[in-house]
Order: structure tokens, then sequence, then C-alpha cells
């Protein structure tokens, strides 16, 4: 109910900024181009000069003409840097307002709602190096959205593999209003068997496209079991397709190297790293494990 009533209002909120942007796009074309407002077009013109509280004097464009009752009226135009200001401040809302819709819809579980690169813990230097790897991704993200470069994490758990990969799909949402998902094998194979049901809403092709289609996919739990050929399959078609589009895919597994290219297939995990060059591994002890040794 809550999400129900807060998607409703920032609905609401992005229809009002909406409408106030496309008000202050048309005076900013009649205060800096001339160009006349709707129903204004055969108005007679005029200039003359005013003077604005904050930014001083400028040329303000005046428009007569009739109402409906048929009387004259008047209409000038605003001070042009009050209105970029406004237009940038309205642009910037729009643009949280984006961020937050995308965030939303990334599939970040409760747990990491708090990741971020910030307050990662770098236990030793190979962590420290696999922050700073993801760090470079996601500061570097235009470039690997149009490589379609991608990546595997790989190792134990606790180890911090989940925490970096939200804190680069919040850093590339927030910076790139990239579309990012976060999902794990086994919500996106039945997300897309369900559409073998009768009463199905969605069909198999629309679920797939909206998996290939994003611009940065996160699959989690990869070989976690090996699952049926039909799971197997499903997966490597996305992750395939994906990689014909150059897309960009990011695989979480706590497999070793050997034992995902046998669960998924040698060579699925060959294109996802680039012959083995994107892959981060995090082969030390588990974080929460050691912090449950250090409360014993």
């Amino acid at each position: 109910m809550f999400k129900q009533l807060k998607k409703h209002y920032a609905q609401h909120d992005k229809a009002q900024l909406l409408n106030r942007r496309a008000e202050l796009e048309e005076e900013m074309q009649f205060a800096r181009a001339g160009k006349r407002p709707w129903r204004c077009e055969h108005w007679l013109t005029s200039e003359e000069t005013a003077e604005c509280e904050k930014h001083g004097k400028y040329t303000r464009l005046v428009l007569k003409g009739p109402d409906v009752r048929g009387e004259t009226i008047k209409r000038v135009s605003g001070c042009p840097t009050c209105i970029a200001n406004e237009l940038d401040q309205v642009q910037e809302a729009l643009r949280i307002l984006k961020v937050h819709e995308l965030l939303d819809r990334a599939g970040i579980a409760r747990r990491f709602q708090d990741c971020e690169f910030e307050n990662y813990q770098a236990v030793n230097a190979d962590a420290q190096r696999n922050l700073e790897a993801c760090r470079r991704y996601a500061s570097s993200w235009e470039k690997c959205l149009a490589a379609g470069t991608s990546m595997i994490m790989i190792g134990n758990c606790g180890t911090g593999k989940n925490h970096l990969a939200v804190s680069m799909a919040k850093n590339i949402i927030r910076h790139h209003l990239a579309t990012v998902e976060i999902t794990d094998v086994m919500r996106l194979t039945r997300a897309v068997k369900n559409t073998w049901r009768h009463n199905s809403e969605r069909t198999e092709d629309e679920v797939i496209d909206h998996f290939v289609s994003l611009d940065l996919l996160i699959i989690d739990e990869v070989g976690v079991q090996f699952g049926t050929p039909t799971e197997i399959t499903i997966l490597q078609e996305i992750i395939n397709a994906r990689y014909e589009s150059v897309l960009p895919t990011i695989l979480i597994s706590n497999l070793t190297f050997d034992q995902l290219k046998e669960s998924i297939g040698e060579r699925i995990v060959d294109r996802v790293t680039d012959g083995g060059r994107n892959c981060l591994v995090f082969g030390w002890e588990s974080y929460r494990a050691h912090i449950r040794g250090v409360a014993a």
C-alpha cells in the first residue's frame, strides 16, 4: 500500500514538473528567441527595458492583443536568467525523480539497500583491488556500455560480491540514468517459465526482451544449482543475446572459475569475461563468519 501511494505521489509530482518545464521552455523561447506563445501569433510586438531585482536590466518583449472578450491585454517576457535558473531546477527535480524510479525498479534487495562503495569493508589487499576495479567500472560506464564490457565476480559467501555489485548499480543509475536490474538465476528462469502458463499476461519473447534490453543486467547465484537443461538454455539465451547486442552483463557466483565453466558452459564464461580478463576473485574468508568468530 505504501509503495502504491509513493508511486502515485511521484507520478503526480512528475506530471506537475513536466507541465512546468513545458511552460518555462515556452517562456524561454519567447524571451530569448522572440517566438510568440500559442494564440499570440498575430499580436503587436514591441520592446522595452525592464529590470530584474536579481539580474539587473534586460530587454523585455511586449505583446498586445485581444482576449476572448475582445479586450486588449498585454503579455511581457520575463527575465531570461530567472527563467533559465528555474528551468535548471525543474530539470534537476525530474532527474532526481527518474533516479528514484530506476532504483525502485533495479531489484535491490532490502538487505543491500544501504550498500555503497564508501561503506564496503576492504578487509585485505585483494578486497581493496576489487573495490577499485568496481569503482573504475562505474566511473567509466559510458565506455563500458559502448563496448559491452561484462564481468564475473566469483568467490566465497560473505566476501562482499553483492555489496560491490549493488554499489556499481546505484552509481551507474545515479550518474547515467541507466536501466539496471539485479536478479538471480532462479527468478530469471521462473519469469520466463511463468509465461508458459495458458493464462500468462506476458509472452516468453516479451520477458526475454526485457532482460536483453536492459543497459546492465546483474545475475546472482549463477551455478548455485546446476538446474535443468531448460533453465541452463534460458540463461544462455539471455546472456548470448546481450553479448550479441553489445550490452554488459555481470554474473555473481560462489563457484570457482572452472566450476562455473562446467555449470553454464565455457563459451558463456569466456564471452562474459573477455577470455578471462574481466573476472574478480573474492577468495578470502567470509567477513560475516569473521565477525561471528570475533563476537564469540
